[in-house]
């Protein structure tokens, strides 16, 4: 029962630890993204805006009036630019945030020994947060562009849709914004999967570096507990 209450207390330490560095990416992106969706929701309705300028009053325009448009293709432009910055972002922030959160965790492993002080270097946490850990061989950061192409792909769709079905700039809008919070929800679940990795890892980089050879495996409890790693506890 001791050692569960100390398995229990340690556990709850990195978890704090894990859960404050969600919350300050959580913070960040959330900025990030209501910035850049509010960038790109303007230059829709003025391409959409200008659009129906060009058409005659008693007709409703077009997708192949839509690819007519000058504007639209400098719209192309203008798109690329906002969410190659929204990526750089992303993986700056993460970066950061990521290499603070497995120092934090590695340090708050007190073993009684001086190995935490002598063996962790910026450039080995580097390496550690950036390695490919998942099956199909994609880095976080490979995820986040992925993300961000197929943003561009769905916004620019919804255009295409809305001059197709005949909507309104404030459908647009609507339309626009549920795309952006799709894409917002794929980037917190990816710092989510993500931290918890890397509080394992860092874990484990300070049992190896206190000459630790063996462990007991202590699963979480709630409901992020599978079956795999319950039968490991």
């Amino acid at each position: 029962m001791i050692n569960e209450y100390w398995q229990d207390r340690l556990q709850e330490a990195q978890n704090r630890i894990t859960a404050k560095s969600a919350k300050q990416i959580e913070k960040q992106l959330i900025k990030y993204y209501k910035a850049t969706a509010k960038e790109v929701m303007t230059e829709f309705e003025d391409t959409l805006a200008h659009l129906k300028n060009t058409i005659a009053k008693d007709k409703e325009p077009t997708p192949a009036d839509l690819y007519k448009l000058q504007k639209y293709w400098e719209l192309q432009g203008q798109l690329k630019k906002h969410l190659q910055a929204l990526g750089d972002k992303e993986i700056e922030l993460l970066s950061k945030q990521f290499e603070a959160n497995f120092f934090e965790v590695y340090y708050s492993l007190d073993l009684g020994d001086n190995a935490a002080f002598n063996t962790l270097n910026t450039e080995t946490v580097k390496q550690m947060v950036n390695q490919i850990w998942v099956a199909d061989g994609k880095s976080w950061s490979a995820r986040i562009w992925e993300d961000t192409n197929k943003l561009a792909a769905t916004l620019n769709e919804e255009l295409i849709y809305t001059v197709a079905s005949g909507k309104t700039t404030g459908e647009l809008k609507h339309l626009l914004q549920d795309r952006f919070n799709v894409s917002y929800s794929r980037a917190d679940s990816l710092v989510r999967t993500e931290l918890a990795h890397i509080q394992t890892q860092a874990a484990q980089k300070r049992y190896v570096d206190a000459g630790i050879t063996e462990v007991m495996v202590w699963a979480d409890k709630d409901e992020r507990r599978c079956e795999v790693c319950g039968k490991l506890h």
